[in-house]
């Protein structure tokens, strides 16, 4: 979509338009996520998501043993999220990829706005692999 900012032409794609092979339908689900219970976290989902992922590593070398993890920064529609308060979604939420059965919680998400217009294209979410105990 073209637009114009101080009468020059803007190009105003969402991640989802600029990238439309990168999508990953029907492995994702978003579900609700009940964190510390007697028996550890719960997940129970409510609807699969499509996704662009972003992924990346981290270590911690000041932890004993040395931790290593992957981290992910996932983008999803607005209209596929329970909720767009970041705050529940990094709460209440998690997510589960079928393909690998793997469970990931939300530690950050953020809404990503098209700048000229406002409106809101995509949900940001950087997720750690966790465990579940109903999984």
């Amino acid at each position: 979509m073209l637009g114009t900012v101080a009468g020059i032409i803007t190009m105003d794609f969402s991640i989802f338009e600029a990238f439309p092979n990168a999508i990953i339908s029907g492995i994702w689900q978003i579900g609700y996520c009940q964190h510390g219970t007697v028996v550890g976290n719960e997940f129970t989902p409510l609807n699969n998501i499509d996704v662009v992922i972003d992924e990346g590593s981290s270590s911690s070398i000041n932890s004993i043993p040395e931790a290593l993890r992957s981290d992910l920064l996932i983008y999803a529609y607005p209209c596929q999220m329970p909720t767009l308060d970041t705050t529940a979604l990094v709460s209440s939420y998690m997510l589960y990829n079928s393909e690998t059965n793997k469970y990931y919680e939300i530690v950050d998400a953020g809404i990503g706005k098209n700048q000229h217009t406002g409106l809101v294209e995509h949900i940001e979410l950087k997720v750690v692999q966790t465990e579940v105990v109903n999984g």
